[in-house]
């Protein structure tokens, strides 16, 4: 199973020349599904969202979406009404969706907020009833590999260009590590990486997307990430617009003891 890890599109601040490279990527290498972790638009209006889900139903594969920080109306009363009501209106009514395969177990949370005690409300937060969805759905899981996916990233790499509070961020980690998940897709700093979390002999992968198609760069180049699953085996590669192409520069193989 091939799976397209794209993220913080940012309709709205984006390329068009870099969606069309995106679509051909996407068009010769057919992956089975694409899991997009968030900011889908630049400021949440009306014609971002339309133009948004005019893409996805471009896509000949699933979809696979949670929202983000940029999902959510500015300083607006819609804000504080009715958060996600665009979002829902246009793109999917499930903020937390779940997706079961014989290969792959997805699971998603929504980690913006409409308000934040900290002067950033950019930050992501995971409540106690969030941690008691992910234990239900990974309780009865079957398929090899569980695959998480939220927007802000709970583990910070070296040199990020842009510092992320996620509060609550112990509880998801202990959350994570008892329902044994194996990888966690997230975005929203627009630095890719993969950092593994070995607890209890058992592997967890943390894998950054960069931004796939906005103009707001941050030290790399637009990119995605793609992982290929077998039974026994993830390959997970990150790949980077070089030109009018989007090139692998970096693979990483786990091997499920």
């Amino acid at each position: 199973m091939k799976i397209a890890h794209i993220s913080d599109l940012h309709f709205g601040s984006l390329s068009r020349p870099v969606t069309e490279i995106l679509m051909r990527h996407f068009d010769d290498d057919k992956p089975d599904l694409v899991v997009v972790s968030g900011d889908i638009t630049q400021d949440a209006t009306c014609s971002e969202f339309e133009e948004a889900k005019a893409f996805f139903d471009l896509l000949p594969m699933p979809v696979f979406c949670i929202p983000g920080n940029h999902d959510l109306p500015g300083m607006d009363l819609e804000r504080f009404y009715d958060p996600w009501g665009r979002y829902r209106r246009f793109i999917s009514q499930d903020l937390e969706p779940e997706l079961r395969t014989d290969l792959v177990h997805l699971k998603g949370i929504n980690t913006a907020r409409r308000v934040l005690a900290h002067w950033n409300w950019a930050n992501g937060s995971v409540s106690r009833r969030q941690c008691r969805d992910i234990r239900h759905a990974y309780a009865d899981a079957t398929a090899p590999w569980r695959v998480f996916v939220m927007h802000h990233p709970v583990m910070n790499a070296s040199e990020m260009p842009l510092q992320v509070a996620l509060f609550n961020r112990r509880r998801l980690l202990k959350c994570l590590d008892d329902t044994r998940v194996d990888i966690v897709l997230a975005g929203h700093q627009h630095h890719a990486y993969v950092e593994n979390r070995l607890t209890g002999g058992h592997t967890t992968i943390f894998v950054n997307a960069s931004t796939t198609t906005s103009l707001r760069l941050r030290r790399q180049p637009n990119g995605f990430n793609m992982l290929t699953f077998t039974d026994k085996a993830v390959r997970i590669d990150r790949l980077d617009l070089d030109g009018e192409t989007f090139r692998i520069i970096e693979a990483v193989t786990h091997t499920k003891v």
